[in-house]
């Protein structure tokens, strides 16, 4: 069921570059949503914009031919309530957005340009590079707009690292993050741009 305070803004842009980086093999699944004038911004609303993203997989996934096995069995777990949000600070916003981010800090383009079998960039068109910048301006991740941006997997555990973890596993809230917590990672984040009055959304998960 949509939201009524959500709705998701497709425009011929959105669908161009959409269409680019599912063609370069980009793992990343993504929402841009207007939110209406009347919601509230709180984390209520992040999570049913994440659950639009999440009803947007199913419906790509239910129609596309390389999930048809899969769509045989269980559907996929979501449980969003479980997942833990965690706000990035200004200085954890601004290197998600550098190419070259600094040491261990979480960046967004070496997983946009390096998923587990890499990407297919045509080479005669735009360098990754540019078409990265024109998603982080399609999401409104943009540091100079002041935005909210929650994390909502910080919490869960690399499947390999596990047995070194001290205390309680963390079982991932949703099947999706399944095969990413195999070994390459996940992501999944929501960026409110107060400016724009948009609500984007970010996930992706994947393994070798």
């Amino acid at each position: 069921m949509q939201s009524a305070l959500l709705t998701p803004i497709e425009n011929e842009q959105g669908q161009a570059l959409r269409r680019q980086m599912k063609e370069a093999l980009c793992v990343f699944d993504f929402a841009v949503l207007a939110v209406a004038p009347q919601a509230k911004v709180d984390l209520e609303l992040h999570r049913q914009a994440l659950s639009v993203l999440f009803r947007q997989v199913q419906q790509e996934r239910s129609e596309d031919p390389c999930y048809a096995n899969v769509g045989q069995g269980q559907p996929m777990r979501w449980e969003v309530q479980r997942a833990q949000p965690r706000e990035l600070d200004a200085e954890q916003i601004r290197q998600l957005t550098l190419i070259q981010p600094a040491g261990d800090a979480m960046g967004l383009y070496p997983a946009f340009s390096d998923p587990p079998y890499g990407t297919q960039f045509a080479e005669n068109g735009e360098r990754p590079e540019v078409i990265f910048r024109q998603w982080l301006a399609l999401l409104g991740l943009e540091p100079e707009a002041g935005p909210v941006v929650i994390d909502w997997v910080s919490n869960l555990e690399l499947e390999w690292v596990t047995e070194a973890r001290v205390g309680p596993e963390m079982p991932p809230w949703s099947t999706y993050f399944e095969e990413g917590l195999e070994w390459w990672g996940v992501w999944c984040l929501s960026i409110w741009n107060p400016r724009r009055r948009t609500l984007a959304v970010l996930m992706a998960s994947a393994t070798d």
